[in-house]
């Protein structure tokens, strides 16, 4: 059954690649901004009510958070799939032509390209994975939960440093904004609403494995915050010897590729600083303690769905061939490396060490029954 789940995802990212190649001809064709409005809404709006019948015609599953969340995900994730196909092939995309051609400079630079690449790669394999645990009746939440806050993440820096532009916007940048509430608020927010099936339990964290684990997360968790505060001190100016390091080993952190825009690489830090850094305080905190939230389990996903894109868009901006050249980084550079897998690898520990103390809502609710 699952196996029908991946072959029908795949047609359904060939049905997109053919409805974008025919929105992409009527906005080749009518150059007039009121159409171009009007039809590409209402192509849009047409669009959708096929894909939905197509993707409720191949599958099983009738749950509201399977077409209000993971449905929104999925497509998403296919559109830049098709973007980033596009994307080496510019300025000669099949698919997606005329919006490779948009000259809004909010669009096309190194931290909104990357975050296409990232959304059309990782992010789009993580929704067959989940298209694959559906199939076969698995939960999928915490794999949501990944894919929800990286559209999150990269949305609401990207909002805030188009809202505070002084440059001129393109139309179909406008109609992007209208809707980036539902990526950055009520995607996630859905994947939340979603039930468990787990909670963290102390019990389950018995035994050497898990002490030990605890004992190699703890430095991973407070490296991945030292480099995040550290890049926080360079892009404002703070120098010394250590901070020197990085500043030489990663200098995408002055990106500034859109002049009289809040630089969008400086987003993604202060983004690291307001959301990252806190959730690994918190991790922190409840290290050592045998009785756990369960909330701290999302606030880890949370937290590697925010790591994996940013970092990310820090590796991938640094060695992309349209970043400034003074900006580029040699692959070979093992400290750069170093810089910026910390943060991913911190993180992914703070989600491992916590596999342990997850026990099923089955089985608690049995040994419950039994004590009763």
């Amino acid at each position: 059954m699952e196996h029908k789940y991946i072959v029908s995802g795949i047609f359904t990212n060939f049905l997109f690649g053919a409805i974008s190649y025919v929105i992409n001809i009527f906005a080749q064709k009518y150059k007039d901004e009121e159409t171009l409005l009007y039809g590409i809404a209402g192509l849009f709006a047409a669009s959708s009510v096929v894909l939905y019948a197509f993707i409720w015609k191949w599958n099983n599953v009738r749950t509201w958070s399977f077409y209000l969340v993971y449905v929104p995900l999925f497509l998403t994730s296919t559109f830049d799939f098709i973007t980033t196909v596009d994307v080496w092939r510019e300025s000669n995309g099949v698919f997606l032509k005329e919006y490779l051609e948009i000259k809004d400079y909010h669009v096309h630079q190194v931290v909104g390209t990357n975050n296409s690449i990232f959304d059309g790669t990782i992010i789009h394999v993580l929704n067959f994975i989940s298209l694959w645990r559906l199939g076969s009746g698995k939960s999928t939440r915490s794999l949501q939960l990944i894919s929800a806050t990286g559209l999150s993440m990269m949305c609401s820096v990207y909002a805030f440093c188009v809202l505070t532009s002084e440059l001129p916007l393109h139309l179909l940048t406008k109609i992007f904004l209208t809707i980036l509430a539902i990526y950055v608020f009520l995607l996630p927010f859905g994947v939340l609403m979603i039930p468990r099936s787990f909670v963290l339990s102390h019990k389950q964290g018995s035994g050497s494995a898990p002490k030990l684990l605890r004992l190699i997360t703890l430095p991973l968790l407070v490296a991945a915050g030292a480099v995040i505060v550290a890049k926080a001190l360079v892009l404002n100016g703070v120098k010394n010897e250590y901070l020197e390091i990085v500043r030489l080993n990663d200098p995408l952190i002055f990106l500034n590729d859109v002049e009289k825009t809040f630089p969008l690489i400086a987003g993604v830090i202060w983004q690291n600083v307001i959301v990252s850094l806190p959730l690994l305080l918190i991790s922190f905190i409840y290290h050592f303690k045998t009785s756990k939230p369960t909330i701290l389990w999302e606030l880890s996903i949370i937290n590697l769905g925010t790591a994996l894109l940013n970092q990310f868009l820090f590796i991938g901006g640094s060695l992309f061939w349209k970043t400034p050249e003074d900006l580029q980084v040699n692959p070979a550079n093992v400290t750069f490396w170093i810089i910026n897998l910390i943060p991913v690898v911190g993180t992914l520990a703070q989600v491992v060490s916590l596999v342990p103390f997850r026990a099923s809502l089955v089985s608690v609710k049995a040994k419950s029954k039994k004590r009763s």
